[in-house]
């Protein structure tokens, strides 16, 4: 079967101009933004009656988000994060007074109890950059390199200076003391991921949304998951890795000081009173999405008669979108869950990036397996009688680009064995935004991005 690819032409529709804009949710690899009308356009020629769509792997909800001003949507992923993002963009709070929320945050009666219980270590990390903005930058190293709260706890505080040590400790027994499920950002992400004042707050929203109207607390999690991913203090914007504060050689990284100030300085509180208008500001089509945690296949088997078409947009290289993600899948679960650990030279140790043990990792990213996966994948939904549309971003072998754990020609051929018609649309020049490492950067070339489309 030869490989056939169509390219559109870049119109624009005056009247679809006047539908709500999509924005960013998150910081998310391979985000769809900036090809949703393309998206679209194929969505309509393949069906012009207009059914519903499911988009299947709805990550940030982008897809979803734009799509649902024109058709009902059925967003589908198996992360618990995707499901309240997407909640928040496909039946958005109509009521203003969810905004109040983030004041009632910032003047909590709680913030005031648990500065006291934190003040420990938010005084410790304080001193160590002041001391590292005069000089004295080991302070800071160390604090970055040994400041985990779960480390601490899970290894009795038993490593970094004696002066960290004893404000970690401090910390714990204060924890302990309180007697309530409390400091999940705190005991996860402070000094990690954030500053321990920035995950105070955290814990303070996270306190105060339990405790918000149940109609206001998919919103008010929304936006607190927008607020955390805008936040972080990594490259990227994502939970893959903690900010490494040495080179190679050992020696402190020269923009150390500018590269946590420009991060954890942001004020959560204000961050997440933007987002909350964000989300209020936010109009559904249709008051008939659905939203569904689930598996793929769980979703394909149980999809409604009135879908035409199965988007599908699974992830292609070998990493798990669930490493990139696991810090805010454990905010909106708020579960204390155990971290993995790696095996360092006999030794059992805490995973870097304090991943999620059991987090979820898809058949898609894994070399034997995600043949399987879209195979299944094509058959299911060929079997539903349903149109795919499958995004897909290929990749210049001839040059150092991350690799692809599926060639196009492969998936074509593939589905081939399910679907009568299978052919190719581009959308021109396009290239995902990136993590700022040039050896990992995926290639652009002139079809960046392409939508296998198969039907019978």
């Amino acid at each position: 079967m030869q490989l056939n690819i169509s390219e559109f032409p870049s119109d624009t529709n005056i009247v679809e101009n006047l539908k709500p804009k999509p924005f960013r949710t998150l910081h998310y690899l391979g985000s769809k933004l900036r090809m949703l009308d393309f998206i679209k356009k194929v969505a309509n020629k393949e069906d012009p009656d207009q059914g519903a769509i499911c988009d299947l792997f709805a990550g940030s909800g982008a897809v979803s988000q734009y799509l649902s001003n024109y058709r009902r949507i059925v967003a589908v992923d198996i992360q618990k994060y995707s499901e309240v993002i997407c909640t928040a963009l496909l039946k958005p709070c109509s009521d203003k007074k969810i905004l109040l929320y983030g004041d009632y945050s910032r003047k909590s009666s709680i913030k005031a109890i648990f500065k006291e219980i934190l003040k420990p270590i938010t005084e410790y990390e304080s001193q160590a950059m002041e001391r590292g903005e005069h000089g004295d930058i080991e302070p800071l190293c160390d604090f970055l390199e040994h400041c985990s709260l779960y480390s601490a706890s899970e290894y009795s505080a038993t490593q970094g200076m004696s002066d960290l040590k004893s404000a970690l400790s401090k910390t714990i027994t204060n924890i302990k003391n309180f007697g309530r499920p409390a400091f999940l950002a705190t005991t996860y992400f402070g000094g990690i991921y954030f500053s321990y004042k920035q995950t105070m707050c955290i814990d303070v929203i996270l306190y105060e949304t339990k405790r918000a109207p149940i109609e206001f607390q998919n919103t008010l999690m929304a936006a607190l998951l927008s607020t955390a991913s805008d936040i972080v203090n990594t490259v990227g914007k994502q939970f893959a890795q903690p900010i490494r504060p040495r080179n190679k050689n050992g020696e402190p990284k020269s923009r150390l000081i500018s590269q946590l100030k420009k991060d954890r300085e942001i004020c959560v509180f204000k961050t997440f009173e933007n987002w909350l208008r964000k989300y209020l500001r936010e109009n559904s089509y249709s008051a008939k999405h659905e939203i569904l945690c689930a598996d793929y296949n769980e979703a394909i088997n149980s999809v409604a008669e009135d879908v035409s078409i199965v988007y599908a947009d699974p992830p292609y290289t070998r990493d798990h979108y669930s490493r990139f993600y696991h810090g805010l899948e454990t905010i909106c679960l708020n579960d204390f869950p155990k971290i993995s650990k790696i095996n360092i030279g006999g030794t059992m140790r805490l995973s870097r990036g304090l991943y999620r043990k059991n987090r979820h990792q898809s058949p898609f990213c894994i070399k034997s397996k995600a043949p399987e996966a879209f195979k299944n994948l094509f058959k299911k939904v060929a079997r539903k009688g349903k149109i795919l549309m499958l995004s897909y971003s290929p990749y210049n072998k001839s040059k150092n680009a991350h690799p692809r754990v599926m060639q196009i020609e492969n998936l074509f051929s593939l589905a081939g064995r399910y679907f009568k018609y299978v052919e190719s649309y581009s959308p021109g020049v396009f290239s995902h935004s990136k993590l700022n490492n040039t050896e990992k950067h995926l290639e652009a070339n002139d079809n960046g991005e392409l939508i296998l489309v198969c039907r019978n």
